[in-house]
């Protein structure tokens, strides 16, 4: 309200960039920084410069804010089309693809593992499940936005996230394998070991989809041999 009781006007320019509209209408549909980033071709500084902006257009102060603004006056962003509840048809097709995503991963991760365990076999399961071709940055996408539907929209199910960790609990033996074999400190929980390096894996790929670069797929693959390597025991310790 002004001094003199009335209401003041909105700011003349309110109205947003077709550009800064379509990072809104990713954010609706559970796409971050990262992923639409990666869907648009440029980097995620320009995405949250682009949210900056709208941010500062619109005075809010946050992703929740704003995601809050475009359900309840979309008119005000300009993009009424897309606040509506998404069609149950597209949603069921990204569940889809998730499941296809998820065999792929598991499949992948699978063929890493020979006969007698090693560290390397860790690794290079680690390896197969990072986004490191056009491939698997797509299953990440469509992960990543399904699990931000998942969080924002009631009535989901069949979340393949649950196959995932029932093949993980399943795997807990690898370790335990190599423990027995005298290569992983007996210390190490296996299930603890596993929770952490798919916390890790899941960082490292968050990133690469944001700058999907060699540089950065080295920096992050030495981040996770290092830790693989830290649990393994050297020739010259004793393995009682």
């Amino acid at each position: 309200m002004s001094h003199n009781g009335l209401a003041m006007q909105k700011r003349s320019d309110s109205h947003l960039t077709q550009r800064e509209k379509e990072v809104v209408r990713q954010l609706l549909r559970g796409g971050r920084v990262a992923t639409i980033a990666e869907l648009f071709g440029v980097s995620p500084r320009t995405v949250s410069n682009h949210l900056k902006s709208s941010f500062l257009k619109l005075d809010v102060h946050s992703q929740a804010e704003l995601i809050e603004l475009a359900h309840s006056e979309p008119e005000r962003l300009g993009i009424e089309e897309e606040a509506g509840p998404l069609a149950q048809t597209e949603l069921a097709e990204l569940q889809k693809r998730c499941e296809r995503a998820r065999d792929r991963l598991i499949a992948r991760v699978e063929a890493a593992y020979v006969d007698p365990p090693t560290l390397s076999q860790l690794r290079a399961a680690v390896r197969a499940a990072l986004p490191l071709d056009a491939e698997r940055r797509r299953d990440w996408r469509d992960w990543l936005e399904f699990r931000a539907r998942m969080d924002t929209q009631e009535g989901l199910v069949g979340d393949p996230q649950r196959g995932i960790e029932e093949w993980k609990a399943s795997n807990v033996d690898r370790v335990s394998r190599l423990q027995d074999a005298g290569m992983v400190r007996e210390e190490l929980d296996p299930a603890e070991f596993f929770e952490a390096i798919g916390a890790l894996a899941l960082g490292a790929g968050a990133r690469l989809l944001g700058a999907p670069s060699e540089a950065s797929a080295e920096r992050e693959l030495r981040m996770l041999d290092a830790f693989i390597d830290s649990i393994g025991i050297s020739e010259s310790e004793p393995t009682t």
